[in-house]
């Protein structure tokens, strides 16, 4: 007996042993009474545990800690919530590495830095029933998020905190978060003043816009498999893809079996085999599957697999990873792929259909696209195959929006200088615009660029140092030491102003390809605050205005000369250096429609361009309007010649 007391009590003492943490793990707080009093949604956060991390280290501002967390939303209203988005102010440079119940709205995968705060939304639930519609059934009406991560700067007995939680859905009104010791939690109301756009009335939620639509359509289903149509659209003037790579993450085991319209970078069945689904599909030939990568990265088939009958034979698709604005070509603007998905347990019924989460889209020199959750829509509706004037609709449509984002600083791929005809210095492009690559420590990247004489701009920028150095000497100019760095970029746009006149003036675009590829059907699009409304004429590209577009100006190729070549060896490749790909066109500007326009004061620049969807780095000043020209005068001209004449006449 005494043995076996014994025994209990060193169990007992072992199991508190290991619960001694920090702080104890402890199971979620009980609701707060608020809850009982809110009529909308109610969002809390409970923090449960924290662990100290190696290193240990003395500056409590630089520990790390292991932490967990609960955040709940609970639909206490009498409204369904559709595609709930909840918003998580954290403030300790958390990192998350994971969040049961959830994923992040932006795509990004775990780890993610979320120290300035996060989006979240609902996976696998994304809508929350009422209690009204599901006799109070949590499972339906609430989603409660497992979080759990590390974060930094918070010495016990301090307890680390989010500065705030608040619901992101359109329509309702979140006051001040309450607190206590160890939770946060708050009431989200309808704002009564709140009028949603007038859509037809659909069972979820109405399609949203967006630079870039993705449609997930489900359009035949079965017990264990179903087969899914993807179709990507281009919404955006400015907004292009070249080469896309598209990535996603399937959340519950599924396995891409064939495809059409385009093709899995790598063809890999591991996963499958030594997987949940190798023991499911105990008789299947894995060595036919596509794919059993949890996050398949997925590029478009080339041209002339559009005929093959195994493959292609599916519109829109086939183009090489090619989406063009539709202000270029409506039908390149579109691009669709099918793809043949298994599931495994417990999802083996014809409607346990879930799309994939996390999705991300890139292509070669192109805007970044940042792209949001799926959310159910109404089914998509196509035409009946049959040729009968009938509507054929789909099981299930999810729909996913991706939006471009604006490049940080050094974060583009390409730029731009600027020069002028009053002033013989180029002023390139900015130190460091497109990174500052892997030879920092042998040049100041924090150095503005040198300025450089107009030939300068032809030669790569190894090649430009000498001409940058001599140049600097002859203007009288500092030399920084090191000297800056590179830009770096891929393309690069030379602006000129050419000439100025008493009713106009012209300006001299050009384009440089620092890379090997070609830019087929390539475009730029440049924004003129001031001299927009004067545009009159591009001499050797296709010129559209694109007024609702903040003063815009698109620029492409004319037939047969819109490639843009790559760059080449020179003459002498031993003694001369690369040349680049290089298209160039003259425009025109009248003042009549632009009174007050001061040229030579920066009016003639444009203040944002654009090359095939990109936005590029713009210089941080412009050519000083008297630099090197000679304002002479009228009267001191007149006076000259008489003062010429008298000593004519003295001297005679």
């Amino acid at each position: 007996m005494n043995t076996a007391l014994g025994v209990l009590t060193f169990v007992f003492f072992l199991l508190s042993l290991s619960k001694s943490q920090d702080y104890d793990d402890e199971k979620p707080a009980a609701p707060p009474p608020e809850v009982e009093s809110c009529n909308g949604i109610f969002l809390s956060y409970d923090f449960n545990s924290r662990t100290k991390l190696y290193p240990r280290v003395k500056n409590a501002t630089a520990q790390a800690w292991a932490f967990n967390a609960t955040a709940t939303i609970l639909n206490t209203g009498t409204l369904e919530l559709k595609a709930w988005k909840m918003f998580i102010g954290f403030q300790h440079d958390e990192i998350l590495v994971g969040a049961g119940g959830a994923v992040l709205i932006d795509g990004d995968d775990f780890p993610a830095p979320v120290g300035n705060g996060s989006y979240f939304s609902g996976s696998p639930l994304a809508d929350l029933k009422t209690a009204i519609d599901t006799a109070g059934d949590l499972t339906q009406i609430q989603v409660q998020i497992q979080i759990s991560g590390t974060q930094f700067g918070v010495k016990p007995p301090g307890i680390p905190m989010p500065k705030t939680i608040r619901l992101v859905n359109d329509g309702y009104m979140c006051p001040t978060p309450r607190r206590r010791e160890k939770s946060i939690h708050v009431c989200c109301v309808r704002n009564p003043k709140f009028k949603a756009a007038k859509t037809t009335k659909t069972k979820f939620l109405p399609r949203q816009k967006g630079d870039l639509t993705i449609a997930y359509d489900v359009i035949q289903a079965y017990e264990n498999n179903y087969l899914a149509q993807v179709t990507m659209e281009n919404k955006s003037p400015l907004g292009r893809l070249d080469h896309w790579n598209l990535t996603w993450e399937w959340m519950r085991g599924e396995f891409i079996s064939t495809m059409r319209g385009a093709y899995t970078r790598k063809i890999e069945y591991a996963e499958c085999i030594y997987g949940v689904a190798g023991k499911y599909y105990g008789s299947m030939d894995f060595s036919m599957v596509m794919n059993c990568q949890k996050r398949p990265v997925i590029a478009d088939l080339p041209l002339e697999k559009a005929n093959d009958t195994k493959v292609g034979k599916l519109p829109f698709c086939c183009r090489n990873g090619s989406l063009l604005p539709p202000i270029m070509d409506p039908s390149k603007s579109k691009s669709i792929f099918q793809l043949q998905v298994f599931k495994i347990p417990p999802d083996l019924n014809r409607t346990a259909l879930y799309p994939p989460e996390k999705w991300k889209i890139t292509g070669v020199l192109n805007p970044d696209y940042k792209c949001g959750p799926p959310i159910r829509v109404d089914p998509t509706e196509f035409p009946d195959p049959s040729g009968l004037e009938a509507i054929s609709t789909a099981i299930a449509t999810w729909q996913i929006v991706c939006n471009i984002t604006r490049p940080t600083k050094r974060n583009s791929r390409c730029c731009v200088s600027f020069s002028a005809y009053y002033n013989n210095s180029v002023i390139p492009c900015n130190t460091c615009a497109c990174g500052c690559g892997d030879d920092d420590d042998k040049c100041n990247p924090t150095a503005p660029a040198m300025f450089l004489p107009a030939e300068a701009l032809l030669v790569p920028f190894q090649n430009r140092i000498q001409k940058a150095i001599a140049w600097a000497k002859i203007k009288h100019l500092h030399i920084p030491k090191p000297l800056p760095c590179g830009d770096n970029c891929g393309v690069s746009i030379n602006w000129h102003v050419n000439s100025d006149y008493k009713s106009g003036w012209t300006a001299r675009i050009t384009l440089f390809n620092w890379e090997e590829m070609i830019f087929e059907n390539w475009f730029t699009a440049i924004q003129m605050k001031k001299a927009y409304r004067g545009y009159e004429n591009v001499y050797s590209f296709n010129g559209t205005l694109i007024p609702g577009l903040n003063n815009t100006i698109f620029f492409q190729g004319l037939k047969g000369l819109n490639f843009l070549v790559g760059e080449t060896n020179g003459t002498n490749p031993r003694n001369d250096p690369r040349v680049p790909g290089k298209q160039q066109s003259v425009v025109s500007f009248t003042k009549g429609k632009t009174p007050g326009i001061k040229i030579a004061k920066g009016d003639g620049f444009p203040s944002r361009v654009f090359f095939n969807g990109e936005e590029c780095s713009l210089p941080t000043q412009f050519p000083i309007g008297n630099g090197n020209r000679c304002h002479v005068h009228l009267v001191e001209v007149i006076l000259l010649i008489l003062v010429t004449l008298l000593l004519l006449q003295t001297h005679h």
